[in-house]
């Protein structure tokens, strides 16, 4: 009996849930809603006004919708709404509420100020209904307006500001100077001082031009131009229709603005004249009315020189483009292509033809692509020699795999010696490079060289051979470790140590060839102190390497025989300390491993 009341009792609460949740909060909900609604001044949906109408002491002021969001003045005059102002008006109204009714049947309105209402508030909507109020008097206790519906009696107070319902035409009405789209502008013409500023974009550049100078453009200062002109608006409209433009100083315009849109057949124009209190006087040629913008927008326009959006990144460049580069000096000429077969690697075509320092040429991309023109010294000039650029000191050339060059020619240094004046490719303008940027890019045939004196595959080598003149290590691979069997064994060491060494080997670059090498008594190679031999699992040399004396008055360098390179080279000394060079590093690695 007992577990069917715990039944009955489980079914009854699982009742009280459902209608809890089907019917309680259901209608509760509801019950806001429709209180909320019972609240509006006036209830409507902003997609259904068709037309908005104030009027006030200075007579109606009417907007309709053209469009979606698009909305268009007709009284007092004829011009464009601001869409985003009616379209927040209009919410505004939406969501106002009233605080009281203050009468419902009021025998004299005067009282509140509503027999001369100073404002009325119309909408016309989709359903051809009119919906509206008629403002009257702030209240006594501030904060609050009194206002009726139209067509009723009943006098309400809401909590809102008299000027947030009262617009102006000049609120109302479109700001805009010129509309357009940024993307699409192809061409900006900026006439002024008797100078035409052009920018012209042709597919993704920009180039620039004033008289004879003529130079890159940098796309995001440009844009910023443009967005700024996009941006501007009209600060105080002065004459619809004027009978001459004289006045205006816009008969002889001391600006004038040209914007061409690839989508557009007219350009957009706009004229700028004299300054008076009300600031700039302006028109655009398509409108007939004349207008004031403000001095801020004038001066970015009457002020931007072509200096200020020349481009200051050297080279727009992408690396994996580029095909072959060149770096002519005094006394040296460099050529460096990119392997086909492998695009990280590069081929010294000349003076000589041997693999080239990959590493540093990637780097030197690397860094072009990074660096910056510190400062524009002239937009244009035809005599180079006082910056040592006719003929230049040094020039790269950079070669892409459709076969166009980019060059940059360098000058002499600066007086403060911090600088050197360049110059690049198809333009005049001469401009400074810092001396740390120049050294990064033009690299000698030392650096560029590849220096490498080991080739081969970490992963291929069995056994390593290190032989000083009194003891001789060996190792052997085992499993993903290593192992020491000569001159005693340690099974196993840690793998790294053995990893080491063939990384320091792979790594090992010289730091010049020897062209007279002087006899094995002065280079020790008699007596070497250091060899390294690598072997593969079948037993082959895969490279050997032997570290003789330091060279006479450079200690810090050694000399150095290397496989089958014909040759004496010179290497870092620090290349002996990174070879382990007594048993105990073995073991003293493994015990604190």
């Amino acid at each position: 009996m007992k577990f069917k009341g715990t039944i009955w009792l489980t079914a009854a609460f699982i009742g009280l849930v459902l209608y809890h949740f089907l019917v309680d909060v259901p209608t509760e909900k509801r019950q806001k809603e429709e209180k909320a609604r019972s609240e509006k001044v006036l209830l409507f949906e902003a997609e259904d006004v068709t037309s908005l109408t104030l009027s006030g002491k200075n007579g109606p002021i009417i907007l309709k919708q053209v469009g979606a969001n698009e909305w268009k003045m007709t009284e007092p005059v004829e011009a464009s709404g601001d869409s985003t102002t009616v379209s927040n008006f209009l919410s505004l109204l939406k969501q106002l509420n009233f605080a009281r009714v203050v009468e419902e049947t009021p025998a004299d309105i005067s009282v509140f100020g509503l027999d001369t209402p100073s404002l009325q508030i119309s909408l016309s909507l989709k359903n051809g209904k009119e919906k509206g109020i008629r403002i009257g008097d702030d209240h006594p206790m501030g904060g609050k307006i009194y206002l009726t519906r139209a067509g009723e009696e009943k006098v309400l107070t809401a909590s809102i500001a008299r000027n947030q319902l009262d617009l102006s035409v000049y609120e109302l009405r479109d700001k805009a100077i010129l509309t357009f789209d940024t993307s699409q502008v192809i061409k900006l013409e900026c006439v002024r001082n008797g100078k035409t500023l052009i920018f012209e974009k042709q597919e993704d550049t920009w180039n620039l031009s004033e008289g004879v100078s003529t130079a890159r453009g940098d796309a995001d200062e440009i844009l910023n131009l443009i967005n700024t002109i996009r941006a501007a608006r009209i600060k105080k409209f002065i004459d619809e229709q004027p009978e001459t433009l004289a006045p205006f100083g816009l008969d002889q315009p001391t600006l004038r603005l040209i914007l061409t849109d690839s989508k557009s057949d007219t350009p957009f124009s706009l004229l700028v004249g004299i300054e008076k209190d009300e600031g700039y006087y302006a028109k655009t040629v398509s409108g007939e009315n004349v207008f004031a913008i403000d001095r801020e927008f004038f001066d970015r326009l009457n002020n931007s020189r072509l200096v200020d959006f020349m481009k200051k990144t050297l080279l727009d460049l992408k690396e994996d483009e580029v095909a072959s580069l060149a770096i002519r000096a005094e006394g040296e000429d460099i050529r460096i292509v990119r392997n086909e077969e492998d695009k990280q690697k590069w081929t010294l075509e000349h003076p000589v033809k041997e693999h080239a320092n990959s590493a540093a040429v990637n780097n030197l991309l690397f860094d072009l692509k990074d660096i910056r023109v510190v400062e524009f010294i002239k937009t244009s000039t035809t005599d180079l020699k006082p910056f040592g650029l006719g003929p230049p000191k040094k020039k790269l050339i950079v070669t892409d795999k459709n076969g166009k060059d980019w060059s940059l020619s360098l000058g002499e240094l600066t007086t403060e010696k911090t600088h050197h004046f360049a110059q690049r490719t198809g333009e005049k303008a001469v401009f400074t490079l810092k001396t740390t940027d120049v050294e990064k890019i033009f690299r000698s045939l030392h650096d560029l060289k590849d220096r490498t004196l080991l080739g081969f595959k970490k992963e291929e080598i069995e056994r390593i051979e290190v032989r000083y003149p009194n003891q001789t290590f060996e190792l052997k691979r085992s499993g993903t470790g290593w192992r020491l069997t000569q001159p005693e064994r340690v099974d196993p060491i840690q793998g790294f140590i053995g990893n080491d060494i063939l990384w320091t080997l792979n790594a090992l670059e010289f730091e010049s060839i020897v062209s007279s090498p002087p006899d094995d008594e002065v280079t020790g190679f008699n007596h070497p102190r250091l060899m390294v031999y690598l072997w593969d699992k079948n037993n082959q040399t895969q490279g050997h390497v032997e570290v003789g004396n330091p060279v006479p008055d450079f200690p810090r360098l050694h000399y150095s025989r290397v496989g089958e390179k014909l040759g004496t080279y010179t290497i870092k000394k620090r290349f002996l300390d990174e070879i382990p060079d007594n048993i105990d590093k073995f073991k003293r690695k493994l015990s604190t491993g």
